[in-house]
């Protein structure tokens, strides 16, 4: 038995052997299985540099755990394509490959197009217009240029020579809004081209020439077109000329049944900015309130002080609350902070000096309109109607209704009473909140260890402070 035993044990520890190597072996190749499944990962750069350091290890570490695979870890490259998005070209044919090149080109120009057009960078909107290979980011630099003003009038011309037709709608949509007088011959051969788009736009930029012979255009051969089309871009264009015998014409389109041309009348009333189009524009909002959205929009292009006391006649006279906010709207966007006065009297008049004997300079009409500069420092007493008021005296800028004055504002004195006093004042900034204040004061400065000790923050007052146990802090 004893014999037995001393046999047994060396087998039984073989076999146990065995069995622990098949079991580490069967671990293994399930292993090699999972590593086969799971994506691939990145492997560490092979231009590394051979130092032994910890930073490299770690580095090494975080890179060989990077999957490739995942979409939340995009690594960008210099043209703007992630690796993920490479990686899954791989398996595309070469039309699908060429077609998302093309479509990554393509936002690629139009995001340059609208940096540029930010940064005011007329040279690369030049190169981009008359180089770039897809037409419709040409497209979009020529319109940019023809935002940014007349600094690209010869590039657009270049384009209009060169350039096929989706580009060359644009570029004479651009020199349209130009309206530069060395683009006129251009505008003659626009308006006899079969292409539509170059024919309106040709017919609204001669209009912003202000040439003589453009004008004899638009009044002989635009405005009797039988073409609605041409027919509204001639109405713009000549409203640019300014001239007060159009304004008969535009009324007469203002009253028509075309809803279009209602619109189009709107728009040239607001590109004529005479005081004599805003009055109109203001009528027009009381007979036609569906349009209003178009009138407040047409007497906003009018940016003189004209229009900001249009904007104050209708505040006062507005039947409602959404047309007072849109005038508020519009005064917060010419920033029109100031104080106005409304005449709302019938016999008010102004003075040339603030007390009741100054010599009167002429009567005021009811609605009225004056920037306030300046108030009386003393009150008086005076008669208005049948009854006796006590008020200051305000200095006011007010319209000239003398056409032969050569100034179209003057300064005159107005009591009081015959006012109705209005104060635009700015929307309230938001406060910021005091937990950020404090974040953003400015951090004290270093202070050497020698001041220190010469003042205690702890007992800014200099009284004695008990011992502490312990050895001295070392720095």
């Amino acid at each position: 038995m004893f014999s037995d035993s001393k046999l047994q044990n060396p087998i039984f520890a073989l076999i146990l052997c065995l069995m622990i190597d098949s079991t580490l072996i069967a671990d293994s190749n399930n292993a090699d299985r999972r590593e086969t499944d799971l994506p691939q990962t990145v492997d560490a750069p092979e231009d590394g540099t051979a130092d032994s350091g910890g930073a490299n290890d770690s580095a090494e570490t975080g890179s060989s755990g990077l999957n490739v695979n995942d979409p939340r870890n995009l690594t960008e490259e210099s043209d703007g394509v992630s690796s993920y998005e490479k990686r899954k070209r791989k398996n595309l044919t070469p039309k699908e490959r060429q077609e998302i090149e093309y479509d990554l080109s393509l936002k690629k120009g139009i995001l340059t197009v609208f940096r540029a057009e930010t940064e005011k960078r007329y040279k690369v909107l030049d190169r981009i217009a008359l180089t770039h290979s897809i037409p419709r980011v040409r497209a979009a630099a020529v319109l940019a240029l023809g935002r940014m003003g007349k600094g690209g009038v010869k590039t657009l011309h270049h384009v209009i020579e060169r350039d096929g037709e989706a580009v060359r709608q644009a570029a004479y949509k651009a020199l349209a809004d130009i309206g530069s007088s060395s683009s006129l011959d251009y505008f003659f051969r626009g308006i006899k081209s079969n292409d539509p788009d170059i024919q309106f736009s040709s017919w609204r930029g001669m209009g912003k020439t202000k040439d003589p012979s453009a004008r004899d255009a638009l009044i002989r051969q635009g405005i009797r077109s039988t073409r609605i089309e041409i027919v509204k871009a001639s109405l713009l264009g000549l409203a640019a000329y300014q001239v007060n015998d159009d304004l008969k014409l535009f009324k007469t389109y203002l009253d028509s049944e075309d809803p279009d041309l209602q619109k189009t009348a709107i728009e040239a009333l607001g590109i004529h900015k005479t005081r004599a189009s805003l009055r109109i524009l203001e009528q027009t909002l009381e007979t036609k309130p569906e349009l209003t959205r178009n009138i407040i929009e047409a007497i906003g292009q009018n940016t003189s002080l004209y229009g900001t006391y249009s904007f104050i006649r209708i505040l006062e006279g507005s039947p409602s609350d959404e047309l007072a906010q849109r005038v508020l709207a519009q005064l917060y966007i010419r920033k029109a902070f100031y104080q106005f006065g409304t005449v709302n009297v019938e016999g008010a008049f102004s003075q040339e000096n603030p007390y009741p004997t100054s010599r009167k300079i002429r009567n005021l009409v009811s609605g009225e309109v004056g920037k306030i500069l300046k108030k009386s420092d003393r009150r008086f007493i005076q008669k208005v109607g049948d009854k006796f008021a006590e008020d200051h005296y305000y200095l006011l800028l007010l319209e000239s209704k003398n056409p032969e004055s050569y100034y179209e504002t003057y300064q005159s004195w107005v009591f009081g009473p015959y006012l109705k006093l209005r104060t635009i004042t700015a929307p309230p900034k938001e406060k910021t909140k005091k937990g950020k204040r404090e974040k953003l004061r400015k951090k004290p400065g270093f202070t050497p260890a020698s001041e220190m000790e010469e003042t205690d923050p702890a007992n800014p007052d200099g009284a004695e402070t008990p011992n502490e146990n312990g050895p001295p802090l070392e720095n």
